[in-house]
């Protein structure tokens, strides 16, 4: 099996993970497993997929759309004698109702899907047996991040570059290199994972932090003018909540 058909097959892969023993997937995901780039584009896929998920998971229906739609059904239905104008009328009130939908549905995915894809991204990380650093630049910013009442880092304290090529995790998220570190507060293990935004105000409006919740854990996101961050743990929301 080539890469690109794995990623044909995994592309249809629930997020959820329900389709882990549906043999159809048995080959793309022992490739997965065996292939580290491919592995780490499932991953991304999945977290990206599980964003977009949970964004239209969150969209009401608006009052009212059932009954438009048959409406338009009801009337579409009915001989031509009832008179085009009011047939019109009402086929077209259906179809404003869809396009809504529709645009409700896409928007709010399109101006926070990158936020919550990487809160995604972390969570998934979380349960990677492989975490950790080297080098004296990411030890001072574990210890500081340990210290009770520490609060969460700022460009000024993330030499992005020392932090990375002395030893940092770096892991890849969007094109983008994304260092991690580990710290511990109050007996909780977190993971911290910064990379350099696409501009002066990122990929995230310059707020937060967000906490976005799933069946793994927990993340939390914000930004600043240089950098996209998210800390992420098993532990659950709360425990994020005291980091701030």
């Amino acid at each position: 099996m080539t890469t690109q058909e794995a990623k044909f097959i995994l592309s249809a892969f629930r997020p959820n993970g329900s389709d882990t023993s549906n043999p159809a997937f048995a080959g793309a995901l022992q490739a997965a497993a065996g292939d580290p780039l491919l592995g780490e584009w499932f991953a991304r896929s999945r977290a990206h997929d599980a964003a977009v998920a949970a964004k239209l998971g969150e969209i009401a229906v608006p009052a009212g759309l059932r009954g438009a739609i048959l409406a338009g059904a009801r009337v579409s239905a009915r001989p031509r004698r009832i008179g085009f104008g009011f047939a019109w009328a009402a086929g077209f009130a259906a179809a404003a109702a869809l396009a809504f939908v529709v645009v409700t549905m896409r928007a709010p995915v399109r101006a926070e899907g990158v936020s919550a894809a990487f809160a995604g991204f972390a969570i998934g990380d979380v349960v990677n047996g492989k975490h950790g650093g080297t080098g004296e630049p990411s030890g001072a910013l574990v210890a500081s991040l340990q210290a009770k009442g520490s609060p969460m880092p700022g460009p000024d304290r993330i030499d992005f570059d020392k932090l990375r090529d002395t030893g940092c995790r770096t892991l890849s998220f969007a094109g983008h290199d994304v260092i991690e570190v580990c710290f511990l507060r109050d007996g909780t293990l977190f993971h911290l994972y910064v990379y350099r935004s696409d501009g002066p105000s990122g990929d995230f409006a310059a707020k937060g932090p967000s906490f976005i919740a799933r069946a793994a854990g927990a993340a939390a996101v914000w930004s600043d003018r240089k950098f996209d961050y998210a800390v992420a743990t098993s532990a659950g929301v709360d425990a994020l909540r005291r980091l701030f």
